[in-house]
């Protein structure tokens, strides 16, 4: 690694030209090694004439790193120091953080801050100053989709962090820095690229040989300015297909200190994120390269997780080692549990002592083998080392508080009292040490109590037994975008599908033993190329699309939770070509991984069931426990507009209507009854109008229509000519009552409607198999295709369902005045009814159809 260490004039300190290892992504355990890495500058500017004034600066410029693809099929041989090494990382990291945690919260600790350097040290902290400029991160990939190379990146212009007062304004606190802390972080330019069917980039030298000039012509350009379509863009950054276009943020971070936190509206520490614009574009090219690399990637973490058991020796030198390994590592990807025999568990507890011991040693600075302990931890889980290790720290302490009371006693007898002592006590006193000795080897109370302090010490413990500030707001997060849009564009850059929104803020406060969460959404849309597919619909009395609202345990309510949502109507078009479009999409992805494929159906189907299962859980404790909850739901249901193309050439196009109206849903409490019996139920109440569905004549499918309009149910005008209603507009109400007591019915459902009325005309029934027919895939062309079928040997109702005689009701006489019952014979299949007027025709057809199979024979 070159090192260029640089002093000016003014005391800062500049580190230029730095390369990176390519062992520096190893602790994200991806099949991704970096090939190379350039680190332009690290300056470090400290006002060390006015230190506490003014603010220490950290600018790191000119991040470039280029990563490669491995073989993601199995780790190799050389990678196991390295995932070896990344292993005991992580574990380090945990067991230093939960040890720092400890000690924090215990009550002797002293608190920091109360010296002057304590207080200058977190001054400085609290005001520091740190950009981070010119970022590029780019990865090349010509293993995961063979044939198909890509590449891809994220780019960062800018990330600032500086400290600031009340009005926004960049500024320097000298009182208590760290103890009130207000900062604003700025994002400019964070985006994601990716380039199918693009190879690595060709040098004419080594990466290792590059200058600082060439690595910032190469990696630079494209970060601080779009290349799409430029001129005079470097061929490095020429036609980049953004998957996220640069997005720009603020986010602003403020924490109050101990002696302003008296007012309970006020969060002690809020952070919110406003971000003016995303934009979200992926192809199928690009989906199909995502696709091969997330099965590469879990191919290659399920060999890491169950590499700890390969065997060292070769196959032909130990079939049974490797055929143990497969079961093992089989019963561990599955998460199973299997026997151990009486061998393996005295075994493994026999190592389980051997390594507390040893880590037991090295934590007091005894003649420990480091060796043995890597060995050891070779073959072990990260969790189980994490958790033997706390057991050593267990051990070092129960040993510490023992020799701590040793002393203690010591210090209060007397030198009298020494000499009184006989030679016996002596004895007693040299068994007792020697028993304790090999009473180490297990554990002993105080280690248990140690132990479980370790394991089961959680951040949040001090501030439940704090016993004040229950309702104050302890974290207030909010999350603001403006707009934000995804695109799906198939293979022939044609798009599938866009779907977008405006003005999403999300508020979410956690308090004590309560969390509320609020969002709004001012507007949703969802287009394709044949048109708009949904959009919602604002008016006076609803502003936003939605507007929710969510509560845990609120304070002063007899309820658990609490919901209530206000949801504006949404106007939807099925557009059966767009429907296609995507399905053909999913089709060809799940075709080129079929393996990915199986894993996410297998994977979400298990996660269904769980949250199946979960849910009856949680439904049950409900019921158990008598969980209460308040709904308050105003929902204007989706208006559903289906365009019905007609099969036939003197046939009309026409639409479908459906008009789901307007729902309510609302808890009942415990002052709205009057019955002691009634007042056992949970009841909640869902009440319906304004529900209708009916056609309407339309030459376009792109025809507005009114929903507000009342389509007629009778008369000869002709706007009721241009309307068939199926549903008159009606209402209903459910009543859904819940008590678990044994002594009544544990659901009680009464659901009324007042009136409803259905029309039904051939006319309808045409219309209806028309949309069927839509649905099933049956275009125009379909029907040239049935009666070449008949033509060639297959009768309209084959397979038949049903056959059999009836009777049906027709009018004869003069004005059609006299009814009588005619007989007939039906034909069933399918969804086509066939009335004939008697079996002799049916076998009659029957019969042409077989000569003719004869004629052509």
């Amino acid at each position: 690694m070159d090192r260029k260490f640089v002093f000016s004039s003014k005391g800062d300190v500049v580190l230029k030209d730095l390369k990176l290892k390519a062992e520096a992504l190893n602790a994200l355990k991806l099949p991704v090694t970096v090939k190379a890495g350039f680190l332009g500058t690290i300056t470090l500017k400290v006002p060390w004439k006015s230190l506490g004034k003014e603010p220490v600066i950290v600018l790191i410029d000119q991040v470039f790193i280029l990563a490669t693809a491995t073989d993601g099929r199995s780790p190799k041989e050389e990678d196991r120091e390295k995932l070896f090494e990344a292993k005991l990382q992580q574990i380090d990291e945990a067991e230093s953080a939960t040890l720092e945690a400890i000690s924090r919260s215990k009550p002797g600790n002293p608190a920091a801050g109360n010296s002057w350097l304590g207080s200058l040290i977190a001054t400085i902290i609290g005001n520091l100053k740190i950009s981070i400029s010119n970022v590029h991160i780019r990865y090349e990939d010509s293993l995961s989709n063979p044939g198909h190379p890509f590449c891809c990146g994220i780019t960062l212009a800018k990330l600032a962090a500086v400290t600031m007062d009340e009005q926004g304004n960049e500024t320097f606190d000298t009182s208590g820095a760290l103890d009130k802390l207000r900062k604003s972080l700025q994002l400019e330019r964070l985006a994601m690229y990716h380039d199918s069917n693009r190879g690595p980039w060709q040098l004419d030298k080594r990466w290792e040989d590059l200058s600082p000039r060439e690595w910032i012509e190469i990696f630079e350009d494209g970060i601080n300015e779009s290349s799409k379509g430029s001129s005079l863009a470097s061929p490095w950054a020429q036609d980049r297909r953004y998957l996220v276009s640069p997005i720009n943020g603020v986010l602003k971070y403020h924490r109050l200190g101990n002696q302003e936190r008296n007012d309970s509206s006020v969060p002690f520490e809020k952070a919110s994120l406003v971000i003016p614009d995303v934009s979200l574009t992926i192809t199928e090219a690009q989906y199909h390269d995502w696709i091969k690399l997330v099965e590469v990637i879990s191919t290659y973490r399920k060999h890491v997780e169950v590499y700890h058991l390969r065997p060292g020796v070769p196959v032909s030198g130990g079939a049974a080692l490797w055929w143990r390994y497969a079961a093992q590592a089989g019963l561990q990807q599955k998460k199973m549990c299997y026997r151990f025999s009486w061998e393996q568990i005295q075994h493994l507890c026999h190592l389980r002592r051997r390594y507390v011991q040893l880590y037991a040693d090295s934590l007091q600075r005894l003649n420990a083998d480091n060796s043995e302990i890597r060995d050891i931890e070779k073959d072990l889980d990260p969790k189980v080392i994490l958790l033997w290790r706390f057991l050593a720290h267990a051990k070092v302490e129960s040993v510490k508080s023992k020799e701590a009371a040793e002393q203690r006693m010591l210090r209060k007898s007397s030198w009298f009292s020494l000499r009184w002592r006989s030679t016996s006590d002596d004895d007693s006193a040299i068994d007792t040490s020697n028993v304790t000795r090999s009473v180490e080897e297990r554990l002993t109370k105080e280690e248990w109590e140690a132990v479980n302090k370790l394991l089961s010490y959680q951040p949040d413990e001090d501030l439940a037994h704090a016993g004040k500030g229950v309702q104050n707001i302890h974290y207030m997060i909010v999350v603001s975008i403006s707009k934000a849009a995804a695109r799906i564009v198939n293979i022939n850059d044609t798009e599938i599908v866009c779907g977008r929104f405006e003005n999403l803020n999300v508020s979410t406060k956690l308090k004590h033993r309560s969390t509320q969460c609020d969002v709004t959404l001012q507007y949703y849309g969802f287009s394709s190329p044949e048109g708009s597919l949904a959009q919602s619909i604002s008016n006076e009395q609803k502003v936003n699309a939605l507007q929710a609202s969510f509560v845990h345990a609120p304070a002063g309510e007899n309820v658990d939770w609490r919901l209530s949502a206000t949801i504006s109507t949404c106007h939807v078009t099925v557009l059966v070509e767009s429907y296609n479009r995507f399905l053909h999409f999913v089709k060809r992805s799940s075709a080129v991984s079929p393996t990915l494929a199986l894993e996410t159906a297998t994977a979400l189907q298990h996660k269904i069931e769980e949250v199946t299962r979960r849910a009856q859980e949680q439904f049950q404790m409900v019921l158990e426990e008598q969980s209460r909850f308040a709904l308050d739901i105003d929902l204007d249901a989706p208006k559903v507009r289906v365009p019905i193309r007609s099969s036939t050439s003197t046939g009309n196009d026409s639409l479908l209507l459906l008009d789901f109206g307007h729902f309510t849903l609302k808890t009942k409490e415990d002052g709205q009854f009057h019955d002691h019996g009634h007042s056992l139920y949970s009841t909640f109440h869902i009440t319906g109008r304004d529900i209708a569905a009916f056609f309407s004549a339309s030459s376009s499918e792109n025809q507005s229509f009114n929903w507000t309009s009342q389509p007629p149910i009778a008369g000869n005008s002709e706007v009721a000519d241009k309307f068939y209603s199926l549903i008159d507009r009606c209402g209903m109400s459910v009543i859904v009552d819940q008590v678990p007591h044994p002594s009544h019915p544990s659901t009680r459902i009464s659901v009324q409607i007042p009136s409803l009325g259905i029309h039904f005309s051939p006319d309808r029934y045409f219309r209806l198999n028309e949309l069927l027919n839509l649905f099933n895939g049956v275009t125009p062309n379909d029907e040239q295709h049935t009666i070449e079928n008949f033509q060639t040997g297959l009768v309209p109702w084959s397979p038949l369902d049903l056959a059999t005689e009836a009777r049906i009701l027709v009018w004869k006489g003069i004005g059609y005045s006299i009814a009588a019952w005619q007989p007939c014979f039906l034909v069933l299949s399918g969804l086509i009814l066939y009335v004939l007027e008697s079996e002799s025709l049916s076998k009659a057809i029957n019969a042409a159809q077989d000569l003719e199979n004869v004629d052509l024979i």
